[in-house]
């Protein structure tokens, strides 16, 4: 939800910084092209694509920090172009308000690399952790690694061949085997 949010205020935030670099087009005075170009920058490119991330990679999209990361990164994108124009036009006694914005994106460009370090490696940890339930070998060796099952952490569970793989509440991945003649931890009938 998060990653449409930022989408939308970045297509905003695109629109207007788009007619106010006609509007200094058409006056012939590019005194605020500074603040065009981070609005454009900031507000309409940089928001797009962590948006886009977050709904290409939905599982990094649906955490809390995902959240804060886009709401500072909304405010800031505002918060310093519109700092930058206030401090060419007003003076310097404005020019604390671009630094805050540029702290706040900061703060969102750093949470955004969080985010992406965080996913890459919840999605890694399934390949390392590929294991094989002892009980399972005693099948044979259509079960012995030559048919991996590799749950996704967007998914919850995956079947094969009987086998239900699934993320525990750590996310570390568990088998489960579900055919009638197998006995695992209590689960299953024997037949």
């Amino acid at each position: 939800m998060i990653g449409s949010i930022m989408m939308c205020a970045s297509a905003g935030l695109l629109v207007l910084g788009m007619v106010g670099g006609i509007a200094m087009g058409i006056a012939h005075d590019f005194t605020l092209g500074p603040a065009h170009a981070h609005l454009n920058l900031i507000g309409g490119v940089m928001l797009f694509l962590f948006g886009l991330y977050y709904r290409m990679i939905p599982a990094a999209g649906a955490t809390p920090l995902a959240r804060i990361q886009g709401g500072l990164h909304i405010a800031g994108a505002v918060l310093f172009p519109a700092g930058i124009a206030l401090s060419i036009t007003q003076g310097p006694a404005y020019m604390p308000v671009p630094v805050v914005g540029s702290l706040v994106v900061t703060a969102a460009v750093v949470l955004f690399g969080v985010i992406v370090v965080r996913t890459a490696r919840a999605e890694a940890r399934p390949a390392r952790h590929d294991f094989l339930h002892p009980v399972d070998r005693r099948h044979g060796p259509h079960t012995a690694g030559l048919h991996p099952v590799a749950a996704h952490p967007a998914s919850h569970s995956q079947t094969f061949h009987g086998i239900v793989s699934h993320n525990d509440s750590l996310g570390a991945p568990r088998r489960q085997d579900l055919r009638p003649d197998c006995r695992i931890h209590g689960q299953g009938t024997e037949g």
